[in-house]
């Protein structure tokens, strides 16, 4: 965020040895080296690691709001990566019991496969046939976030599933 009064940039390091993405603009920066960037009053300035897979789904009002089925997975091309998806009831201490559900998600970026792993666990009212929308930012497809964004569509049953992107 900008701490300084009236100023809309400033300069952020972008770390080496991984790719960055203006989550903003879907724009690929290489890592190693430092940028003034615009920070403007309505936003701060956010970027990706190259690898990372972010889940985003609709707003929800409340916790036991009719989960959504549509899930859309944002993959960062340029290197591998991976997240786990955990979901539980959201309204009580039942996942003190086991009562929650994982998918792992797998990135191989020289592959370009996304696995979306076997579902491990369960709870009442889990979903069992989910929609991932699938959407790929790379170097040269500079997609900024977008929650209406078309991906590739992947039905999913909670078994093993490789997809190639």
């Amino acid at each position: 965020p900008v701490y300084e009064y009236n100023a809309r940039n400033r300069e952020v390091y972008f770390p080496a040895n991984s790719g960055w993405y203006d989550f903003y603009s879907g724009k690929f920066i290489e890592g190693g080296k430092a940028l003034t960037v615009d920070a403007p009053y309505e936003r701060i300035p956010l970027y990706v690691r190259a690898g990372a897979i972010i889940p985003y789904g609709e707003d929800m009002q409340y916790t036991n709001e009719k989960p959504d089925e549509l899930i859309t997975l944002y993959v960062y091309a340029g290197a591998d990566g991976q997240f786990t998806l955990y979901e539980d009831e959201s309204t009580n201490y039942n996942y003190e019991k086991g009562a929650y559900s994982t998918i792992p998600f797998t990135y191989n970026d020289q592959t370009r496969t996304l696995t979306i792993g076997e579902r491990k666990g369960e709870f009442p009212g889990m979903l069992n046939q989910r929609k991932f929308n699938v959407v790929v930012v790379d170097k040269s497809n500079s997609q900024g976030f977008d929650m209406k964004a078309k991906g590739q569509m992947v039905d999913y049953n909670g078994s093993l599933q490789t997809v190639k992107l």
